[in-house]
Protein backbone atom coordinates (compact mmCIF):
# COMPACT_ATOMS: atom_id res chain seq x y z
CA UNK A 1 0.00 0.00 0.00
CA UNK A 2 1.21 3.01 -0.38
CA UNK A 3 0.14 7.13 -1.43
CA UNK A 4 1.98 10.01 -2.96
CA UNK A 5 2.75 13.73 -1.85
CA UNK A 6 3.08 16.04 -3.61
CA UNK A 7 4.46 20.03 -2.61
CA UNK A 8 4.03 23.96 -3.93
CA UNK A 9 6.85 25.88 -2.66
CA UNK A 10 7.97 30.02 -2.55
CA UNK A 11 10.07 29.27 -5.30
CA UNK A 12 13.43 27.09 -6.44
CA UNK A 13 15.76 27.80 -4.20
CA UNK A 14 17.69 26.28 -1.46
CA UNK A 15 15.92 29.15 0.17
CA UNK A 16 12.54 28.17 -0.47
CA UNK A 17 10.29 26.55 1.94
CA UNK A 18 6.79 24.23 1.26
CA UNK A 19 3.37 26.55 0.95
CA UNK A 20 1.07 23.87 0.03
CA UNK A 21 0.90 19.84 0.62
CA UNK A 22 -0.82 17.55 -0.90
CA UNK A 23 -1.47 13.76 -0.43
CA UNK A 24 -3.23 11.06 -2.48
CA UNK A 25 -4.69 7.86 -1.14
CA UNK A 26 -4.77 4.50 -2.51
CA UNK A 27 -8.78 5.00 -1.65
CA UNK A 28 -9.14 7.85 -4.19
CA UNK A 29 -8.85 10.58 -1.31
CA UNK A 30 -7.10 13.78 -1.96
CA UNK A 31 -6.06 16.59 0.43
CA UNK A 32 -4.16 19.25 0.75
CA UNK A 33 -3.25 22.20 3.56
CA UNK A 34 -1.42 25.33 2.93
CA UNK A 35 1.57 25.90 5.18
CA UNK A 36 1.74 29.52 7.18
CA UNK A 37 5.03 30.57 6.55
CA UNK A 38 4.75 32.88 9.52
CA UNK A 39 4.09 29.59 11.77
CA UNK A 40 7.70 28.47 10.97
CA UNK A 41 10.88 30.39 11.44
CA UNK A 42 12.59 33.86 10.21
CA UNK A 43 14.33 31.89 7.71
CA UNK A 44 10.67 31.84 5.71
CA UNK A 45 11.20 34.99 3.79
CA UNK A 46 12.11 33.92 0.35
CA UNK A 47 9.29 34.52 -2.08
CA UNK A 48 9.54 34.52 -6.04
CA UNK A 49 6.99 36.44 -7.15
CA UNK A 50 7.16 34.59 -10.57
CA UNK A 51 5.90 30.99 -9.03
CA UNK A 52 3.27 33.18 -7.51
CA UNK A 53 1.97 34.87 -10.55
CA UNK A 54 2.96 31.94 -13.13
CA UNK A 55 3.07 28.96 -11.45
CA UNK A 56 0.93 28.11 -8.15
CA UNK A 57 -1.14 31.28 -8.20
CA UNK A 58 -0.67 31.44 -4.24
CA UNK A 59 -0.24 34.65 -2.61
CA UNK A 60 1.71 34.79 0.35
CA UNK A 61 -1.22 36.73 1.95
CA UNK A 62 -3.34 33.84 1.46
CA UNK A 63 -1.03 31.55 3.39
CA UNK A 64 -0.68 33.68 5.92
CA UNK A 65 -4.83 34.11 6.85
CA UNK A 66 -5.53 30.29 5.35
CA UNK A 67 -2.27 28.53 6.17
CA UNK A 68 -1.98 26.11 8.88
CA UNK A 69 0.87 25.97 11.57
CA UNK A 70 3.88 23.89 10.97
CA UNK A 71 3.24 21.62 13.80
CA UNK A 72 -0.21 20.99 13.04
CA UNK A 73 0.60 19.92 9.08
CA UNK A 74 3.30 17.61 10.23
CA UNK A 75 0.76 15.88 12.53
CA UNK A 76 -1.98 15.77 9.85
CA UNK A 77 0.87 14.04 7.96
CA UNK A 78 2.05 11.79 10.33
CA UNK A 79 -0.99 11.13 11.40
CA UNK A 80 -2.56 9.80 7.47
CA UNK A 81 0.89 9.16 5.60
CA UNK A 82 2.38 7.10 8.59
CA UNK A 83 0.05 4.42 7.81
CA UNK A 84 1.49 3.72 4.64
CA UNK A 85 4.53 1.21 3.70
CA UNK A 86 5.62 3.83 1.12
CA UNK A 87 4.77 7.45 0.12
CA UNK A 88 5.76 8.84 -3.35
CA UNK A 89 6.88 12.08 -4.59
CA UNK A 90 7.61 12.71 -8.24
CA UNK A 91 10.73 14.87 -7.79
CA UNK A 92 13.81 15.93 -4.96
CA UNK A 93 12.67 18.78 -4.22
CA UNK A 94 10.04 17.35 -2.38
CA UNK A 95 12.27 15.50 -0.44
CA UNK A 96 14.53 19.08 0.34
CA UNK A 97 10.69 20.66 0.98
CA UNK A 98 9.42 17.99 3.64
CA UNK A 99 12.90 18.17 5.50
CA UNK A 100 12.21 22.21 5.98
CA UNK A 101 8.64 21.59 6.89
CA UNK A 102 9.84 18.88 9.61
CA UNK A 103 12.62 20.85 10.83
CA UNK A 104 10.83 24.25 11.00
CA UNK A 105 7.98 21.72 12.76
CA UNK A 106 11.28 19.94 15.26
CA UNK A 107 9.36 16.72 14.32
CA UNK A 108 10.26 13.56 12.83
CA UNK A 109 7.95 12.89 9.80
CA UNK A 110 6.70 9.04 10.62
CA UNK A 111 6.65 7.98 6.88
CA UNK A 112 9.74 7.47 4.53
CA UNK A 113 8.92 9.66 1.41
CA UNK A 114 10.66 8.18 -1.67
CA UNK A 115 11.44 9.73 -4.99
CA UNK A 116 9.28 7.42 -7.63
CA UNK A 117 11.68 7.48 -10.49
CA UNK A 118 14.43 6.52 -8.28
CA UNK A 119 12.19 3.42 -6.57
CA UNK A 120 10.82 2.26 -9.72
CA UNK A 121 14.09 1.77 -11.81
CA UNK A 122 15.63 -0.03 -8.86
CA UNK A 123 12.50 -2.58 -8.35
CA UNK A 124 10.87 -2.58 -11.14
CA UNK A 125 13.11 -1.74 -14.28
CA UNK A 126 11.13 1.08 -15.14
CA UNK A 127 13.19 4.15 -16.14
CA UNK A 128 11.91 8.02 -15.66
CA UNK A 129 10.96 8.50 -19.48
CA UNK A 130 8.54 5.58 -19.35
CA UNK A 131 6.75 7.10 -16.09
CA UNK A 132 7.05 10.18 -17.51
CA UNK A 133 5.15 9.58 -20.37
CA UNK A 134 2.05 8.53 -18.04
CA UNK A 135 2.50 10.99 -16.27
CA UNK A 136 2.07 13.47 -19.15
CA UNK A 137 -1.15 11.24 -20.23
CA UNK A 138 -2.80 12.10 -16.97
CA UNK A 139 -2.84 15.93 -18.45
CA UNK A 140 -1.27 19.09 -17.94
CA UNK A 141 0.25 19.91 -14.28
CA UNK A 142 -1.79 22.68 -12.20
CA UNK A 143 0.94 23.44 -9.51
CA UNK A 144 -1.59 22.72 -6.85
CA UNK A 145 -0.54 19.79 -4.41
CA UNK A 146 -3.40 17.71 -3.68
CA UNK A 147 -4.09 17.88 -7.80
CA UNK A 148 -0.40 17.01 -8.63
CA UNK A 149 -0.61 14.21 -5.98
CA UNK A 150 -3.34 12.68 -7.62
CA UNK A 151 -1.86 12.76 -10.96
CA UNK A 152 1.19 11.30 -9.56
CA UNK A 153 -0.59 8.64 -8.40
CA UNK A 154 -2.46 7.98 -10.95
CA UNK A 155 0.54 7.79 -13.61
CA UNK A 156 2.20 5.01 -11.18
CA UNK A 157 -0.89 3.35 -11.38
CA UNK A 158 -0.70 2.99 -15.21
CA UNK A 159 2.72 2.22 -15.16
CA UNK A 160 2.77 -0.44 -12.43
CA UNK A 161 -0.41 -2.15 -14.18
CA UNK A 162 1.39 -2.61 -17.38
CA UNK A 163 4.04 -4.90 -15.97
Amino acid sequence: MWATLDFEASGLSEFSYPIEVGYSLPSGVDNSLLINPLSASDEWVHWDTFSESHIHGITRDELERDGKQVVDVCQHLNAVLGQYELVFCDSEWDLFWLGRLYHAAHMRPSFMLTEICCWLKQHNGIDRACFQLALDRQGSVKHRASYDAKQIRLALNTVIGNR
